[in-house]
């Protein structure tokens, strides 16, 4: 997992504004298998804690392998502010 100068700066700005300091990535079940979540929230007990270049991530193990080939970005799409997972294809049918 990587993080872009911008998905830094950006997550940066969001996360001082917030009581917990952390994004928690975990698995959202659906028909067609696991995919990504993600959230400001506090790591639960199973997460691993990722640093990653000053930014705290909580993972949740299930999802761990779908963000390896992963990069943290940030852009703007319609007007808004937003992070995107670059390398990340969700699982579908």
């Amino acid at each position: 997992m990587n993080i872009s100068p911008e998905g830094k700066a950006y997550l940066t700005q969001v996360l001082s504004d917030q009581s917990i300091n952390t994004i928690r990535f975990y698995g959202v079940s659906g028909c067609c298998g696991v995919n990504l979540g993600a959230e400001i929230a506090a790591a639960s007990v199973d997460d691993e804690i990722v640093v990653l270049d000053g930014i705290n991530l909580a993972v949740d193990p299930q999802v761990k392998s779908l963000l390896t080939d992963v990069t943290i970005h940030a852009e703007e799409s319609n007007g808004e502010m937003g992070i995107s997972l670059v390398g990340y294809a969700p699982r579908c049918c």
